[in-house]
């Protein structure tokens, strides 16, 4: 009788292994592709037009490639200032393109500094690769600010650099291991990319489920970050004691308005928390954007001052 049981028993477990296991097997790829989708749309914020160059806006300025630590060249417009000027770093952020940081470049100019323009990846009219929401931008923005250094005609002592969420994110990053950056304008950073990615996730697809947000965390980790430091994703808050930092925090969206609090609260630095209606975003325009160009000029004119003898254009 024993021996029937078993027989009954090690049957049944055949057929639940071969009805049910599959169809078990079957849900949880299909929720781990569905989660990898969502991180991949995240990860690649699309095409952003370039309608414009700098030539419209009276700019001269030279198109090239930066060479990168990951082999992928980071596309940029070199807009030389006044030789001996200081050097600033526009880098445009999430979705946007390098048209986006014109209209600054151009008051920027005006004040004689030499200026460095370029997309994020996954952003601009070409994307390059994917976005890492911050990981791989840091060093790209390191990338960016040694190219910067070398220039013949800038300052290699004063340089700034202005950044808009992941771009203000490397930005802060990738500056603490430079004396060189003085001065960095931090438009919507975040202190750890996984919050930018909650953020995405939910104004994106409006994900706000704690589990569906750990599962993306978990499928960003497998894609961008297998075996990395934890460290990789967080902005530390004591490398730029001695720099001057202007925060800008935008009104219009709240979750990014708290997370960019949260960043000027934690960062040590002469700093400043500058409170606009809207932060910079694609196709900025009208009286805002004017407002806007001017603070940060004004900041930049202020901690990165150039020679009387250099001024003016």
């Amino acid at each position: 009788m024993a021996q029937y049981y078993n027989q009954t028993e090690e049957s049944q477990a055949k057929r639940w292994m071969r009805t049910v296991l599959p169809g078990v097997a079957i849900i949880i790829v299909g929720v781990l592709a569905l989660f990898s989708i969502l991180v991949y749309k995240v990860s690649y914020p699309g095409v952003a037009v370039e309608g414009v160059d700098p030539s419209q806006y009276i700019l001269p300025y030279q198109s090239l490639e930066i060479p990168s630590s990951d082999g992928q060249a980071i596309h940029a417009w070199w807009i030389p200032g006044r030789k001996g000027s200081p050097g600033v770093i526009l880098a445009t952020g999430y979705g946007m393109s390098r048209t986006d940081a014109l209209s600054l470049a151009a008051a920027l100019y005006q004040e004689s500094f030499s200026l460095l323009v370029f997309d994020q990846r996954g952003s601009g009219a070409a994307p390059r690769g994917l976005s890492t929401l911050g990981l791989k931008e840091a060093t790209d923005m390191t990338d960016a600010i040694r190219f910067l250094k070398e220039q013949p005609d800038v300052d290699p002592n004063r340089i700034g650099v202005w950044g808009v969420d992941v771009s203000a994110f490397a930005a802060l990053k990738a500056s603490g291991g430079f004396p060189e950056v003085q001065a960095i304008v931090a438009d919507s950073p975040f202190l750890d990319v996984r919050e930018f990615l909650n953020y995405r996730l939910s104004e994106d697809f409006g994900i706000e489920n704690r589990f569906m947000r750990f599962v993306c965390d978990r499928m960003f980790q497998l894609f961008y970050v297998f075996g990395s430091e934890s460290g990789d994703y967080v902005l530390s808050g004591d490398t730029l004691a001695d720099r001057s930092v202007l925060f800008i925090e935008g009104q219009d969206r709240p979750k990014m308005e708290a997370l960019t609090n949260a960043a000027y609260e934690k960062v040590a630095a002469r700093k400043e928390l500058y409170i606009v209606a809207m932060p910079r975003v694609h196709a900025m325009s009208g009286e805002a954007l004017k407002e806007y160009d001017r603070q940060v000029t004004m900041f930049f004119r202020s901690t990165l001052p150039v020679d009387d003898g250099l001024a003016g254009k």
